[in-house]
């Protein structure tokens, strides 16, 4: 008979589950306590999650929100890494924190409903911020309307220039005639 803690955690690992854009399984075998908060604040930043749970409990979740690919991954101690808003921010985080002396070391996960292998959080850390996909898009919406400024610019600025060439011209004639 489950307890209602267990209940509960089962609860909470479908929600994040179910709310999570990407969802990374590793080993935390080897990494201090100080090392995983260190690591839990750096995803904290980018509105990521890393949680430490049972794996039976993980189990029941996974199936419960239809990602029973996660089953194989889970042997032995396991961290969840969840993002709920940046994916790339958050496996970048992670790749920074691996760059240290000790790493979590990453089984694989999911992106959206496809599964990923160990070899994923690099792929995944080269994806763009969402801070640099949403600049690539106003650099691009904003290069065509720069142009058209540029080209009535210019159109405006040769009518003036024809004006200020013709006021020059005029200009000696009217006072020879004075």
């Amino acid at each position: 008979m489950p307890t209602q803690r267990k209940i509960d955690q089962v609860a909470d690992l479908t929600d994040k589950l179910g709310r999570a854009q990407l969802a990374l399984v590793a080993d935390y075998r080897g990494l201090t306590v100080a090392e995983i908060t260190e690591l839990r604040s750096k995803l904290r930043e980018t509105q990521a999650e890393l949680i430490v749970a049972k794996n039976t409990l993980v189990i029941i979740a996974a199936r419960e929100t239809g990602n029973e690919a996660l089953e194989p991954l889970l042997e032995g101690p396991t961290a969840l890494a969840f993002a709920y808003d940046d994916v790339g921010a958050t496996a970048k985080a992670i790749k920074n924190f691996n760059d240290g002396p000790k790493q979590l070391e990453v089984r694989g996960g999911l992106l959206g409903g496809s599964l990923l292998t160990e070899k994923a959080l690099d792929q995944v850390a080269s994806l763009p911020t969402r801070e640099q996909v949403l600049a690539q898009i106003v650099g691009g919406v904003s290069a065509p309307v720069s142009g058209v400024v540029g080209v009535l610019n210019a159109a405006i600025t040769n009518v003036l220039y024809v004006l200020q060439a013709r006021i020059d011209q005029l200009g000696p004639a009217e006072e020879a005639n004075t």
